[in-house]
């Protein structure tokens, strides 16, 4: 039985996905066995979009970008699966509030 080899892919520019993903595509994408992305989407880390007529899971194409942030937070900076959770309900928080910040900033300049 042949051996397959996973590895990390780094990409640049626009991605060309379609709007859902079969977990082989991301898997493929990620350069991740399916197993791993199917755990991270177990522990709520990742969630798929929906199921298709054949029951495999389907994910939005932002999930890439995603994993990828799990990936260097797993691999190089050593986070475990929890502490990787919590850094990426803070960052979404940061970015929401940095959002606000922005808006009101508009606000004021534009009135002002």
């Amino acid at each position: 039985m042949a051996k397959t080899e996973y590895f990390l892919v780094q990409a640049s520019g626009s991605s060309g996905f379609s709007s859902y993903l079969t977990l082989s595509e991301v898997s493929y994408h990620c350069g991740l066995h399916p197993e791993l992305i199917e755990r991270l989407v177990h522990i709520g880390l990742v969630d798929y979009a929906g199921r298709d007529v054949h029951g495999d899971i389907l994910f939005h194409a932002d999930v890439i970008p995603l994993i990828r942030r799990i990936l260097r937070l797993r691999n190089h900076l050593g986070v475990n699966y929890a502490g990787i959770g919590v850094v990426l309900e803070l960052m979404a928080r940061i970015e929401s509030l940095e959002n606000n910040i922005r808006e009101l900033e508009e606000r004021v300049l534009g009135n002002g």
